[in-house]
């Protein structure tokens, strides 16, 4: 904590390390100024933070120590564009610190600054890359291209890729899935993921009828070896981030669109939010432990930042 660093009064001290951090202080001085009491690689961080800012003052005829609330709010406003929150965040803690070791007024307690700091972070939180979803239109132009192929991994990622969207399944339950996880009667086809049941629709159920009627092993989607071999192993990590890969190369989607193995969530989450249901069903059809990402995928980001902050301490909200 701050307040248990012991401040600079010694007058001989106060100049010395005033005249440090108007010129350039290094980890050493800065380890020396706050009496040992931070790590090596916080005096790092924090002397590198505090040359940035005196830096940005001596530029702008400021004075950094002690620094004014417009100083302090300009330099901000400055770094943003290309800094971080969690940098700004940062830079701040150390002005403030360096404010209270000489027992100056903290320019950082302003409400300005505050205000400033929110400013940023929601603007972050907007910006924030959102998981590409894997719509029904994208289904309808992979069935197309898939339908008919007659090759091994064709059949079975057109299968995966249905599966994946229409019970917005996450990728360790798709590498779960078994042959008895699937039940077909009367033409209807059902697939169960724990105490949840899912009835597929009929081109789903096609897509999934073509893979079982070739696969030989008790797991539902097993790897494809590189000679075109279904094999006995399950699919893993890689294996699964290859298959949506692959969705993105057929429909030849730029990088920055590409398919991860949450896009068949975010786009199941999306089509039953248009769809007019409500939260607690999506979460509840998604098997989420809380509505956060349900909240996340269909555009709520605040919400679903308050939903989070109730699991920091054990991130399970997914």
């Amino acid at each position: 904590m701050k307040k248990d660093v012991p401040k600079v009064t010694n007058h001989k001290q106060i100049s010395r390390f005033s005249a440090l951090l108007k010129n350039s202080i290094n980890a050493a001085e800065f380890d020396e100024m706050t009496s040992g009491y931070y790590s090596k690689s916080s005096n790092l961080a924090m002397s590198k933070d505090w040359r940035i800012f005196n830096d940005f003052c001596v530029t702008k005829n400021r004075k950094s120590l002690p620094a004014s609330v417009a100083t302090v709010k300009e330099f901000i406003s400055h770094e943003r564009a290309n800094r971080k929150y969690s940098s700004l965040k940062r830079y701040t803690v150390t002005i403030s610190l360096v404010h209270y070791l000489f027992d100056f007024k903290d320019p950082v307690k302003n409400r300005e600054i505050g205000l400033l700091l929110q400013d940023i972070q929601v603007s972050t939180m907007d910006k924030v890359k959102q998981t590409v979803p894997l719509s029904e239109h994208h289904l309808e132009q992979l069935n197309a291209k898939l339908q008919s192929s007659q090759d091994i991994k064709d059949i079975r990622d057109l299968a995966i890729y249905h599966v994946m969207f229409e019970c917005a399944l996450k990728r360790n339950e798709l590498k779960r899935l078994e042959i008895n996880s699937v039940r077909i009667d009367d033409d209807i086809c059902i697939l169960s993921i724990d105490e949840s049941h899912y009835r597929l629709s009929e081109t789903a159920k096609n897509a999934l009828c073509r893979w079982l009627a070739i696969t030989p092993y008790s797991v539902l989607f097993s790897a494809i070896d590189r000679h075109g071999n279904i094999s006995a192993n399950v699919l893993n990590d890689s294996s699964v981030y290859r298959v949506l890969r692959r969705a993105s190369d057929l429909l030849a989607l730029p990088a920055q669109l590409s398919f991860s193995s949450q896009s068949g969530r975010v786009g199941a989450v999306q089509k039953l939010s248009n769809e007019g249901y409500r939260i607690k069903e999506i979460q509840d059809f998604g098997r989420w432990a809380s509505p956060a990402m349900p909240l996340q995928y269909s555009g709520n980001r605040q919400s679903a930042e308050k939903e989070k902050s109730k699991f920091k301490d054990d991130n399970k909200y997914d």
